[in-house]
Formats: C-alpha cells, sequence, structure tokens
C-alpha cells in the first residue's frame, strides 16, 4: 500500500542487459531478466512486484532495449505504455540513468528517483521496501546520491563493496553512513580482509537519489554526456522523443554510472540492510542464491552422482552422471557444458560466436 510519504518517490527499473553470462539460455530477444529462473517467475517480473506497493504503476519506469521490448512489455502489462523506455541501443548505465533523470525533470522535478537492475534476487520485498524509504529521505536530507549496501555473509570476491565512513542520524529516525571508496571485485584474500576489518558492505547497485542532484553529478563528472541529454531533450520537444532518440541516443558516451559518477562524487551515502541478496551475475552465482547441495534442476533433467551440478534444459531431456559441480545447459540449437567455476567465461563463448558470425545463435 502506498503512504504519503511515497508521494514523490519513483522507481526505474533497468532491464536493457543483454545476460550474456546466462547463454545459451539468455539471448538478446529474451534475456537473463525475463527468464523464469527462480521460482517459475522472471527476475524482472519479481522486481516489478516488489516495486509496485512503493511507487504503483503510474510512478515506475522500465529502461530497456529495442530487441527485447516485445518480450519485456508482456511481463509489466499494467505499468502505462508511455513508462517503458525503450533504447535504440544499449549505452551503459549513465546513459540510461540520464535519459530517465532527464525525462523525469519535465515531469515531477521534485521527485525522488530510485534505479533499481532488472535482474536481482532479493528474497525480502518489505525489507526492499524500507531500505528505499530511508534511502529517500537520506536524499533528501543529504542531498547527495544513496545507495543500499548490504551486509557481507561471505568473502565474495563477485560482487563490489562500498567503505564505510562516519554515520548521520537522519530526521524522523535512522542512518546512513558516508561512503569512503569503491572497491570493485577483489580477489578473496582482499575480500576475507576487509570482511575482518569491519565496515564493508556489498554494493548491491540499487541507488536513490532526488532529480536534481543526480542530474548536477551527471553534468559535473560527465559533462559531454549532459550536453548531449540536453539536446536530445530539446530535439524531444520540438520533433518527437522517437525521432530525438534515435538521432542522439547513440552519440552518447558509453560508460557505467559506477564508474563515471558514483566513484567520483563527494557526497555519497550508504543504507545498510540485512535481506538477502544476490545479482545472480552467472551459472555459479544462480546456484549460490537458489541451489541446494544438488545444485541447480531447471526444465527436463536428471542427476545421478552429480552434487552440486547445474543442469538445465529449454527443449531435450538432459541426463548427468557422475559429474559433480558440472553446469549443462540445453536449448533447441545450442548446448553449454562447462565447470562451475567458469561460470564466468561464458561471455567468451558469445564473444567467440560473435567474431565467427553466428548471430543466430546470440
Amino acid at each position: 500500500m502506498l503512504t504519503s510519504s511515497d508521494d514523490q518517490l519513483w522507481v526505474v527499473i533497468m532491464a536493457g542487459g543483454s545476460g550474456t553470462r546466462f547463454w545459451p539460455l539468455s539471448r538478446r530477444h529474451r534475456p537473463k531478466q525475463v527468464l523464469p529462473l527462480v521460482g517459475g517467475t522472471s527476475l524482472l517480473r519479481a522486481t516489478l512486484e516488489r516495486v509496485l506497493p512503493l511507487a504503483g504503476a503510474e510512478r515506475t519506469w522500465v529502461v530497456t532495449a529495442a530487441a527485447m521490448a516485445e518480450e519485456v512489455r508482456g511481463q509489466v502489462p499494467e505499468i502505462p505504455a508511455d513508462n517503458l523506455l525503450v533504447e535504440p541501443e544499449g549505452r551503459d548505465t549513465a546513459a540510461c540513468v540520464g535519459w530517465a533523470a532527464w525525462r523525469l525533470a519535465e515531469r515531477a522535478p521534485e521527485a525522488v528517483m530510485a534505479l533499481l537492475p532488472a535482474d536481482h534476487l532479493v528474497e525480502d520485498g518489505e525489507a526492499l521496501r524500507q531500505g528505499l524509504r530511508l534511502a529517500a529521505r537520506a536524499a533528501r536530507q543529504e542531498r547527495g546520491l544513496v545507495t543500499l549496501g548490504v551486509r557481507p555473509r561471505r568473502p565474495e570476491s563477485g560482487f563490489g563493496y562500498l567503505q564505510l565512513g562516519e554515520e548521520v542520524t537522519l530526521a524522523g529516525g535512522g542512518a546512513v553512513r558516508r561512503v569512503v571508496r569503491f572497491v570493485e571485485k577483489p580477489s578473496v584474500a582482499v575480500a576475507e580482509a576487509m570482511l575482518a576489518e569491519g565496515g564493508y558492505l556489498w554494493n548491491a547497485g540499487i541507488f536513490v537519489w532526488t532529480v536534481d542532484a543526480i542530474v548536477d553529478a551527471i553534468r559535473t563528472h560527465l559533462p559531454e554526456l549532459a550536453g548531449r541529454l540536453d539536446e536530445m531533450t530539446q530535439a524531444a520537444r520540438h520533433r518527437g522523443e522517437v525521432s530525438a532518440l534515435a538521432a542522439f541516443y547513440p552519440r552518447l558516451p558509453k560508460v557505467s554510472i559506477d564508474y563515471g559518477v558514483m566513484e567520483r562524487a563527494a557526497s555519497v551515502w550508504a543504507v545498510p540492510v540485512e535481506f538477502a541478496w544476490s545479482d545472480v551475475g552467472s551459472w555459479e552465482g544462480l546456484a549460490e542464491a537458489v541451489g541446494g547441495a544438488d545444485g541447480v534442476r531447471l526444465g527436463d533433467v536428471l542427476g545421478i552422482n552429480s552434487d552440486g551440478a547445474v543442469l538445465v534444459s529449454d527443449g531435450p531431456f538432459v541426463a548427468a552422471l557422475g559429474v559433480p559441480g558440472v553446469v549443462v545447459v540445453a536449448t533447441g540449437d545450442a548446448v553449454l557444458v562447462i565447470p562451475r567455476a567458469a561460470s564466468q567465461r561464458v561471455k567468451e563463448i558469445v564473444e567467440e560466436l560473435r567474431h565467427r558470425g553466428r548471430h543466430e545463435l546470440l
């Protein structure tokens, strides 16, 4: 249920990623975020259902790529058509954030904007909403950029970390911590040392800020992007957004919001949260997030003496015997076989297929 404190909170869900580490199940037109990988529900659908009680359909936007727009639209039927923002091509997350922020500045300039990836797993939706509400109050009070930080459960080398500084109490209760620095995917040994030292959180990649704060930050740290967004917005007023996007969006600088803005900004704050979270970044990540001792079994599969194996079928029957810790993913036109430990390298296969011109497999 929406509350009066949520009145100015808008949610932007980023659903444009290609999910190459989940090949061959994840493809250009049907990427990771729309696949029923967890409990028969897609990650995008689960993300939307977690935020609808916070912002409602009218104040929820989904940003996606043109190649997957039809599939995404089918996953989010309750949001208004104008709330599905379709990128002509991917230009990384700073362009995505900038487009949404410049657009929101024209529609609701006093708004607080919450930015969430579509493909993360959060087990406790109410805890997430509480964290976002606290982050929204922090964004208004401190006029800075706020991120949700998850308390680490293990020395994970596949996640980024936030090093925490001073604590500030918010009016109305609750507290936030200043972010001293970002640490990008450290080695296991470094992660172990950071956890032993204390004062670090996993960076969940969930951000909250006022519209004017993120616009000012992009103008400061990514002036070329800001200038082109100004031009695109001006063109949209005169010739329509679709035409302006086609002309200007492919020329936006390609940089992530993390590197381009968050790691450079002076006023960045973290809301520590306790809920179970994963970015589900690979088949290994899926196994760690939802698999038990048996591993993962999706589709028509059979595993014997294959503890920890990830067995997935989107068509043919898959049987595995005596291969613990393996990943086997079968579709109608491709089969992937790798050790779980090599899950992060699946993108190398995708790049090689692209190099060989095997675009029918992408």
